[in-house]
């Protein structure tokens, strides 16, 4: 499933384009949680556009908790796998998940060591 994380007010395809807002850029109160989300998304993720876009449109869909939840969940997920691809490929791509096979419903995913 593909998403658009943009959106545009009014006007034909000539005006569109001026009026292109991508919503990981967006100031206001939305910009502080946004960053607090992108906190918990691995350093060599962080840079990472589509990521980024994912991101804030699931922040304006599902709102600050329950994409924390989510995002630490998949994390969690990621060290279980050992997947060492991009986060944003992991979250879009549900054959890598399911390939992953990660612990069933209520079994403790973290890692051996894990704190």
């Amino acid at each position: 499933m593909e998403f658009n994380y943009r959106y545009a007010g009014g006007g034909g395809p000539d005006t569109m384009s001026n009026k292109l807002i991508t919503i990981e850029e967006q100031d206001g109160p939305f910009q502080g949680v946004f960053q607090r989300i992108m906190r918990m998304v691995p350093d060599r993720d962080k840079n990472d556009k589509n990521l980024q876009r994912l991101l804030a449109f699931r922040l304006r869909i599902d709102g600050e908790a329950a994409l924390s939840e989510y995002l630490i969940r998949k994390i969690r997920e990621t060290i279980k796998c050992a997947y060492t691809g991009s986060l944003y490929n992991f979250l879009k791509d549900d054959l890598i998940e399911k390939e992953c096979d990660p612990a069933e419903e209520g079994e403790d995913i973290d890692p051996p060591g894990a704190a």
